[in-house]
């Protein structure tokens, strides 16, 4: 800027009073503040393909608005770091406050806790519901993944950016020699189809990283609301395992059975709960209501009444307490990234992970020559989470839903794929087109009754054209040496999503419990002789720093005696 200047007040100078005197025109420069989780965009990368979305945008909108735009991109840890970032920078205005950051990227609760805390922008919507600046996310996001932004509330608020489950992944071999039932189950099975059932009726339970013949073998996040949904579906287990039973998603109408949307609402309730009465906050369900007379509902009331029961008393997050304190004596220890290099790497055998986290981590181990590792979501339920774009009050909202819209292009949603190892809202034909490419992940078109699998994702590509259906369902066949795997990870089955809940936001008073809760896992409860000792030592140096501040005050000074060290002996070592 210097040198610029420099050179325009020498053109002046020597151009002295022939030319009028003129202005250096300074370059517009548009900023966008982005604030994402760290590792969560596509960065160029020539052998794997991918592109630099951030360069690539600011090209984009620099031509599309007519001067030049930059990018100004930041990171976080956690989610609990980031809303804490977000209140530090916060600025008064008018009623409320605006933030530092025109897009943010939070997961499903903390999205839920920002609106109810008045904290985010609207996106601009027409009566219908449709954004009406993020086009693409309208023509190729998955009608599942938008349905379920409408039915909660979001969409307003939210566009997609990833979404995915909440899982194990697992070493076989490992676990079969340290579990002789394992390794007995297992023994002379060759059919790969059988074998990986074999598997998930061992690893798909929240019981998984609680069983002893595992000690020093997992990892847990070091996150509270995951870790806390880890703990809940192991208190429950019992009651979850006998809902899984109960419900069909037969179209059908069966009175004795409950329906995915009313079981959905359940695990919701379960996974959530706190210190509430669980059976009155299922009972008092809508969806409930409407089967409250017949034999299916009926029954699942009374699983959560014998759950709620079996704690004689104690709350949710209590129990949730008591368990995590156990497993914290049963497992290696906790992480938040770096259980996927520990598990390619064979220091440890099972990781409590997020599925884009366990796609990466089969795939660091399939390029190291490592273990065949696989991924299970527990068949008691789990969690289905998702992560999007928000603006924050004060956000410049034109440029912010351009870069949302930019990120919703199916290419630049396969090249953040193709990165990170998440899973994109966006479906369609070229997303479709991208899963049946056999380099990516060894589809066939030749199916085969021992070497392959059916996989209906009709649930989730629903939007691609008609020539790529089969009998109106969209049917592809997997290689079974790849099920449990990298496709089945990142675009579980329905059945899978059919028992997935989501994280809701708490109120003040249960984050206030569970945030005691984690403080009481992580710390532990310390001995009463170092909770006495250690305020009595402060106590007595208070004391010490009056006593001598009173005697310096009155003139008296206290003198050590001076230490006698003897005579310093040369040698050559001393330098």
């Amino acid at each position: 800027m210097k040198r610029k200047f420099s050179l325009c007040l020498a053109a002046v100078v020597a151009a002295g009073a022939l030319l009028p005197l003129t202005s250096c025109k300074k370059e517009t420069v548009e900023y966008l503040n982005v604030f994402n989780a760290e590792e969560y965009i596509s960065e160029f990368d020539e052998e794997g393909g991918t592109l630099d979305v951030i360069a690539e945008f600011e090209k984009y909108a620099s031509k599309e608005r007519g001067h030049t735009v930059k990018v100004k991109y930041s990171t976080f840890g956690t989610l609990e770091n980031m809303y804490n970032e977000l209140q530090l920078t916060k600025r008064k205005s008018g009623n409320g406050y605006t933030y530092s950051y025109d897009l943010v990227c939070p997961s499903d609760y903390m999205i839920q806790r920002m609106i109810k805390e008045d904290m985010l922008e609207k996106f601009d919507v027409d009566e219908a519901g449709k954004y009406e600046k993020v086009g693409n996310y309208n023509d190729y996001a998955s009608p599942f993944i938008t349905d379920l932004f409408e039915g909660k509330g979001w969409n307003e608020y939210a566009v997609g950016y990833m979404w995915g489950t909440m899982g194990f992944i697992y070493n076989p071999e490992v676990l079969a020699e340290n579990n002789s039932e394992f390794a007995a189950a297992i023994k002379g099975v060759e059919n790969q189809k059988e074998l990986v059932k074999k598997y998930e009726d061992f690893v798909a339970t929240w019981e998984l990283p609680w069983n002893s013949y595992y000690k020093n073998l997992g990892t847990i996040k070091d996150s509270i609301r995951d870790t806390y949904a880890l703990a809940v579906g192991y208190v429950y287990r019992d009651a979850l395992k006998k809902l899984n039973a109960l419900y069909t998603d037969a179209e059908v109408h069966d009175p004795t059975k409950i329906t995915v949307e009313e079981y959905r609402d359940i695990l919701v309730k379960i996974f959530n709960n706190v210190d509430s009465n669980l059976v009155e906050d299922v009972k008092s369900l809508d969806e409930v209501k409407k089967y409250e007379n017949e034999e299916g509902t009926q029954r699942a009331i009374e699983i959560v009444r014998q759950a709620q029961e079996a704690l004689k008393g104690e709350t949710t997050v209590k129990a949730a307490e008591r368990e995590l304190k156990t497993l914290k004596t049963n497992v290696y220890g906790f992480e938040v990234d770096s259980g996927k290099k520990d598990m390619a790497a064979g220091k440890i055998a099972i990781n409590f992970a997020w599925s884009g986290d366990a796609a990466y981590t089969l795939d660091l181990a399939d390029e190291d020559d490592g273990a065949t590792l696989y991924y299970a979501v527990p068949k008691e339920g789990s969690n289905i989470w998702f992560d999007a774009w928000v603006m924050p009050k004060g956000a410049n909202k034109d440029l912010a839903q351009m870069f949302v819209n930019f990120l919703s292009d199916p290419e630049i949603a396969i090249s953040n794929m193709d990165y990170i190892g998440y899973v994109s809202p966006i479906a369609g034909d070229d997303v479709f087109d991208y899963i049946c490419d056999a380099d990516n992940y060894d589809l066939t078109t030749e199916p085969d009754a021992d070497h392959t699998e059916m996989l209906d994702y009709t649930y989730f590509f629903s939007n691609i054209s008609d020539d790529k259906k089969t009998d109106g369902k969209v049917i592809v066949y997997s290689n079974v040496k790849n099920i449990g795997r990298q496709l089945t990870v990142q675009y579980p089955t329905k059945d899978v999503v059919d028992r997935c809940a989501i994280m809701t936001a708490f109120n003040r008073n249960e984050l206030k419990k569970v945030n005691a809760m984690w403080s009481d896992v992580k710390v532990g409860n310390l001995p009463l002789w170092l909770l006495i000792s250690v305020p009595a030592v402060i106590i007595f140096a208070l004391l010490l720093w009056v006593t001598l501040a009173i005697l310096k005050k009155h003139g008296i000074k206290i003198r050590l005696p001076r230490r006698n060290y003897g005579t310093l002996i040369s040698s050559e070592r001393i330098k």
